[in-house]
């Protein structure tokens, strides 16, 4: 034990509904410090493996991209697991006991994506919800991390649960936020400096 996560504050953090044992998202403040932030992010930017196309990314019914993201890298989870699986072994956890999902993994060759956000291109990305393209598996759980390196404006996290939702918790780099995929999401236009951010998506049997 790493000692940072106190399980009575972690518990403190899930957001249930007041009628039913019905999970809708999982946050976690101060899982890496600064300087740990800062040796994640270079540490990708020199071992990432490809750029991904916005082509990826969600799109609307007309085709049109809804990731409007200056930078995505994709690195292997085998490649950054020494400098993140602490909170990746919290989050299955989390996934299992608390959400209550089957999950497969985490797996060597799973892909994180790596997204930079530039203010001036007012990056963004528009509502949408994650899923698998795979007939076998579906996304059940998506993982965001912050690992924002200066300060920054605008690109605040929201989720679609009956309203529009943020958490504030999330805005602070080297926190974490966990949400079932299938919400829809989106991150708002930055304003002013840069924004960076880790995704791990958490997978399992398909839906039934």
């Amino acid at each position: 034990s790493s000692g940072m996560f106190d399980w009575t504050d972690v518990a403190g953090e899930i957001q249930m509904s007041v009628d039913a044992w019905n999970w809708k998202y999982y946050t976690w403040t101060n899982v890496f410090n600064k300087n740990e932030v800062k040796q994640i992010c270079e540490f990708i930017e020199n071992n990432y493996v490809k750029l991904e196309g916005p082509e990826l990314g969600a799109h609307d019914k007309d085709g049109n991209y809804k990731k409007q993201i200056s930078s995505v890298k994709v690195i292997h989870y085998e490649t950054v697991e020494p400098l993140i699986s602490r909170l990746i072994k919290l989050a299955f956890q989390v996934a299992n006991l608390d959400f209550g999902y089957i999950t497969f993994g985490p797996h060597p060759r799973d892909s994180l994506l790596y997204n930079t956000y530039h203010s001036e291109n007012k990056d963004c990305y528009n509502w949408h919800y994650d899923e698998s393209r795979s007939p076998l598996s579906d996304v059940k759980l998506t993982l965001l991390v912050n690992l924002s390196t200066e300060p920054y404006e605008g690109g605040e996290f929201e989720m679609y649960l009956d309203s529009e939702t943020s958490d504030s918790r999330f805005d602070k780099p080297g926190s974490a936020i966990m949400f079932k995929s299938h919400f829809n999401h989106r991150v708002l236009p930055v304003t002013s400096g840069i924004r960076k951010s880790l995704a791990m998506f958490i997978t399992g049997p398909r839906f039934r």
